[in-house]
């Protein structure tokens, strides 16, 4: 009998196999995490001693497993870096066994004299951020500094867009810009360095671009959703705390040097313009009012554009930091410097002009779609210095001072040698634009044990936000149609220079007690800023008349009066367009919170603001738009009740009133002549009032997850639109920023729900968020009709329309698939935002605003120890990796023509999207960025 050689083979081997597994089978596991705060610490090392091969790295979630430890006597070691190392004994008797040990590691300890001094709590870790969620009095969703590392995001603006309930309006570049807080446009948040408000370098407004700042200055980024009376009252959406890093416990040193690149630049060459050749100003500037402009006084040398391939972007950043006397005295200094270039390509159309206002969607009246290639280079710079001296626990002072700023030069060319109408003509523009934001604060801080319960802390700051506009040139060219030679047609050069300056001081005084066993506090403060803003406009218009026929002979045409015509009527120092603003800002509060046991808490307080406003424009004596000045206060009031179901487990409610002002330049009687309409300021608009209502259910399983889920309702009382105003016809249209709501004086409505889920196991994590968000509100506009009692003449009416607040977006997600494997160093993730549809520019007339569409972006990212003797790092981030565009589309209704058709007449229009009643009216494709970078630490 022949015998089955292989079946005796595999069966033994399956046998050794087994019975060598068998000897080997015990598992250690447990946690291993921070003895005070309960946090994992991730990455901390645990192994057998003397056995360096049995071992393990505290994953995501501050786990470890060492699996096949034969039974016998071990010691076990707890290790991480800034901790004091930990050993503890373990037997395995059974071979199946499976040994849970913890470990609650303490920070190290030194004792320098008679100063104690123990490691501090690393605040920029995602453990923390979760602990200030957790324990604070409001609600507040914090990023923490190595979430944001991660991220494939290099300024604020980008990081904000991953905050639940938070979407970002989009610059040119497609980098996040403006931030929109749970439905409510940009005008109703602020923003804090270190919570002191600062100002905006923005021309007319008074919120911040935040993509003035790079990510890597941050400690944490937090966006406050509730107020408390120790916080101001002007924000309804919510705001924006930009938590700079503070001094380290012990020397420390980081450096990471960084290279990217835009995808479209690849297929594109770069658009630049010679900055150089810019006039820094205006002539009336240099030479007075009453100086008359030449065409010497215009020089086109920024007009030459060259067509070029650029360097790979350059981003850098450091940070060195210590303590020194006794560990009393931390200093700290952070730099990070980016140069960046991008290429934007699309599309949009827009109406011709025409008799009376309105397109009516035909070939005659949308004469052309325009091609457009944005050539974007940014710099930004920023600086970051911070002292703070520690007298003892209860006495401390703290100096910061912080520097941010963005030159932007921007290139635009327009080119319809594409367009969409078979034998339009050939009207491309040119346009070269330059732009220098700066941002600078300093702010000093103390806080003071005046009594055993009773504590001061007090602030100062000074603050200045600057922008510069100089010589912003756009030049169009229109041709004959079959024509390839464009004629000159007309020149624009605006100036435009702001300033917005703040002297703040706050003060508060918190006072702690014990009542019948239970702990009440009492805290009251005050503070003031005063405001200078100064704003600079100056604009001069050239047309040539008849249309003269060479690119070259601009300057001849416009010495020649015959050929064109001058219009100043901005440019002309008498006008509201320049202004000065002065506002004084006052407030007090008092507030209370009771302890009732270890479960309720509550506190309730109030806040009175004052506010006072004078302007100033530069309009003659006797116009009584030159001066004007507005009063009025607040009463504020607002409460929490928090329950604890259990340690981990809470809910709240709360409410709060607040406010949103207008923007500086709303009150100014200011007055912008367009194609079609007017735009007006107006002095008599009231600021905005808000009652806002919140509850949130809160679920911490571990230190770094969390579990949120919350309703918010929001009455809004006298919300700024801007809305048609019309005499007794077309031809008196203006445009003005007017205070909308019910007849009986009904709030606009906004309410929402939102979903927060953070979760992580071994090595995987999950981070993810939802907001839905509904708003309504009524304005007037135009409605456009088909006929005039009869004739061929367009009709127009009054009517409302109800539709969703400026950039509110009813869905937004954001989803973050995390890997992390501490033995060799590497974690990578992917992360994806949705963003759904929302009104970006609203219209004057019945149906016709802009909507932007629906966005999914996903970015890739990574980092790999290359040495982790000398903690050296490699890290890439691809951005935007499936190339989304941006889109805007109109929904025209009855009776606008030919809309189904549209693809008919007008080109780029798809019909594939489920949007077959619709025109695209703008689209803008950024491209993929590849960025790849080394980071040491020290």
């Amino acid at each position: 009998m022949r015998k089955n050689y292989s079946f005796h083979f595999i069966a033994g081997l399956l046998l050794f196999v087994l019975l060598g597994t068998n000897t080997k089978a015990a598992v250690i596991k447990g946690m291993v995490a921070d003895s005070n705060s309960k946090e994992g610490l991730i990455g901390a090392t645990v192994y057998i001693k003397n056995d360096m091969d049995d071992h393990d790295a505290a994953g995501l979630d501050g786990s470890y497993s060492i699996k096949n430890v034969s039974p016998g006597n071990y010691t076990l070691v707890s290790k991480f870096f800034g901790y004091a190392t930990q050993e503890k004994m373990v037997t395995i008797t059974d071979p199946n066994q499976v040994v849970i040990v913890n470990f609650y590691m303490g920070q190290e300890q030194q004792t320098l004299s008679s100063v104690n001094i123990v490691g501090t709590y690393n605040k920029e870790t995602d453990n923390y951020a979760r602990q200030l969620e957790k324990n604070s009095d409001f609600l507040v969703n914090v990023m923490s500094a190595k979430t944001i590392q991660l991220l494939a995001d290099a300024t604020v603006g980008d990081v904000l867009q991953r905050v639940s309930g938070v979407t970002v309006e989009k610059s040119v570049t497609g980098g996040g810009k403006y931030a929109v807080i749970r439905g409510m446009d940009k005008r109703y948040n602020y923003t804090t360095i270190n919570g002191v408000k600062i100002p905006s370098p923005d021309y007319k407004n008074r919120y911040v671009p935040m993509d003035i700042f790079p990510a890597d200055i941050l400690a944490r980024l937090e966006v406050i959703k509730t107020l408390t009376p120790d916080m101001e009252a002007d924000a309804i959406g919510g705001a924006m705390n930009l938590v700079l890093k503070d001094a380290p416990d012990q020397f420390a040193l980081t450096g990471d040097l960084a290279s990217q690149y835009n995808q479209t630049l690849f297929n594109h060459s770069f658009i630049r313009f010679d900055e150089g050749a810019i006039n820094p100003n205006s002539p009336n500037e240099v030479n007075g009012p009453e100086y008359g402009t030449k065409a010497s006084d215009f020089p086109l040398g920024s007009m030459t554009y060259t067509h070029a391939k650029v360097l790979p972007d350059l981003l850098a950043g450091a940070t060195i930091g210590n303590r020194f006397f006794h560990k009393k005295l931390g200093v700290l200094f952070s730099i990070s410097y980016q140069d960046t270039y991008s290429a934007t390509e699309g599309f949009f159309i827009k109406p011709q002009a025409q008799p009376l206002p309105g397109p009516t969607f035909n070939t005659p009246e949308w004469d052309y779609n325009s091609s457009r290639f944005y050539s974007t280079q940014q710099i930004r710079a920023a600086a970051h210095l911070k002292l703070d001296y520690s007298f003892d626990e209860r006495n401390k002072m703290s100096f910061y001072t912080v520097y941010a700023g963005m030159d932007q030069f921007r290139s635009r060319i327009e080119d319809d040698t594409a367009n969409s109408l078979k034998g339009s003509e050939l009207n491309p523009n040119y346009e070269s634009k330059a732009t220098y934001q700066n941002l600078y604060n300093a702010t000093l801080q103390g806080k003071d044990s005046l009594l055993p319960n009773l504590l001061v802390d007090w602030t100062l700051a000074y603050s200045r936000a600057t922008a510069n506009t100089p010589d912003w040139s756009t030049i169009s060219l229109i041709g004959a149609v079959g024509s390839d030679v464009a004629n000159f047609s007309s020149l624009s050069n605006v100036w435009m220079q702001n300033s917005d300056q703040d002297f703040s001081a706050y003060i508060n005084f918190t006072y702690k007690m014990r009542l019948f066993k239970q702990n009440l506090q009492f805290k009251v403060g005050a503070m003031n800023r005063d405001k200078s803003r100064d704003a600079f406009y100056a604009e001069y218009d050239f047309s040539a008349t008849p249309y003269q026929p060479a690119y070259t002979t601009i300057n001849a045409i416009l010495n020649n009066p015959n050929l064109y015509r001058f219009t100043d009527t901005t440019g002309s120092p008498q006008n509201a367009n320049t202004y000065s603003v002065q506002e004084d800002i006052s407030a007090v509060y008092g507030m209370v919170k009771l302890d009732l046991g270890e479960r309720f808490h509550i506190w309730a307080g109030e806040r009175m603001e004052t506010t006072n406003q004078a302007y100033q424009t530069q309009l003659p004596e006797a116009d009584p738009g030159q001066y004007g000045s507005k009063q009025y206060a607040d009463i504020l009031p607002s409460a929490e009740i928090k329950y604890d179901i259990t340690e981990k487990q809470s809910i709240r409610a709360s409410y709060f009133a607040s406010v949103s002002r207008p923007s500086f330049f709303e009150i100014v009687p200011y007055s912008f002549a367009g194609d079609y309409y007017t735009e007006v300021g107006n002095p008599q608009l009231l600021h905005t009032t808000a009652n806002n209502y919140d509850l949130r259910y809160e679920f911490f399983p571990q230190p770094s997850e969390q579990i949120l889920a919350g309703v918010f309702y929001k009455q809004i009382y006298d919300p700024i639109e801007y809305a048609v105003l019309r005499g007794a016809g077309p031809s008196a249209t203006l445009v003005q920023p007017i205070n909308i709501g019910g007849d009986t004086g009904a709030p606009v409505i906004n309410y929402g729900f939102e979903f927060v889920i953070t979760k992580y196991i071994k090595h995987f994590g999950i981070s993810a968020n939802y907001t839905y968000t509904h708003s309504a509100v009524t304005v007037n506009v135009m409605k456009y009709g088909n006929t005039v009692n009869g004739t061929s003449a367009p009709k127009f009416s009054d009517t409302n329309e109800t539709r969703p607040m400026q950039g509110q977006v009813d869905h937004i997600a954001n989803l973050t698939l995390i890997y992390r494997e501490p033995k060799i160093g590497l974690q990578a993730q992917v992360s994806a935002v949705y963003t759904g549809k929302s009104i970006s520019d609203v219209s004057l007339y019945y149906g016709l605003d802009l909507w932007q569409m629906p966005m999914t972006r996903i970015d890739l990212s990574f980092e790999k120890r290359l040495s982790k003797k000398l903690k050296i790092d490699l890290y890439g981030k691809v951005s935007n990796l499936l190339n989304t565009p941006l889109v805007i589309r109109m929904f025209p209704p009855s009776p606008y023509k030919n809309t189904p058709n549209a693809s008919n007449w007008l080109s780029n229009q798809d019909t594939n999207d489920g949007f077959l009643n619709s025109i695209i009216v703008e689209k803008e494709v950024y491209g993929q960025s590849y960025l790849l970078g080394v980071r040491y630490k020290f």
